[in-house]
């Protein structure tokens, strides 16, 4: 999804360092059905040469999750960073956990970053969303009670009376 709070003009960006901060609200960012982008702000740090620019992004945003014992829908505040090196020569794009390398589009002089936000959100998800309700002290999941429906079994035995008149025949 491409958004234009996260679209930036590589003629607009001055030579050398600059710095923008971008604030999100919900809505600007699709995420995922179970987790909501509630508000936010990326900082963004530019270094732009002739031959290349480097964004560094620093993410600090509130987001909705659903737990996945209770789904009880609860907040968590996710704090992160990535760097994009854009070159306008043709390079094979990589991509790691901490960073990407990309070519700037030939047909246009915009780089967005929209997507690199989105995924290094989505990267510092916890795999087993949690309420925080369901965790100890140290933020391990407590143990949880199973309950049974029905009718409740009787601690004794019952034997099938056809089975204890087999037994008799020995």
């Amino acid at each position: 999804m491409e958004t234009l709070k996260l679209t930036f003009n590589l003629q607009e960006l001055p030579e050398g360092n600059s710095s923008r901060t971008v604030s999100l609200e919900k809505g600007d960012l699709t995420l995922s059905n179970e987790v909501t982008l509630e508000k936010g702000s990326v900082d963004l740090s530019f270094y732009k040469t002739n031959h290349f620019v480097e964004v560094k992004l620093s993410i600090n945003v509130e987001t909705e999750l659903i737990c996945d014992r209770s789904l009880k829908p609860f907040s968590k505040r996710i704090m992160a960073s990535y760097h994009v090196l854009f070159d306008p020569d043709p390079v094979d794009n990589t991509e790691t956990d901490k960073g990407a390398v990309r070519q700037i589009p030939a047909n246009s002089l915009q780089v967005d970053v929209g997507g690199d936000v989105r995924d290094t959100i989505m990267l510092e998800v916890p795999v087993r969303k949690i309420h925080p309700d369901y965790l100890d002290d140290d933020g391990n999941p407590t143990e949880f009670e199973t309950k049974k429906f029905g009718p409740e079994a009787d601690n004794e035995e019952t034997i099938d009376p056809r089975w204890s008149a087999l037994k008799k025949l020995k």
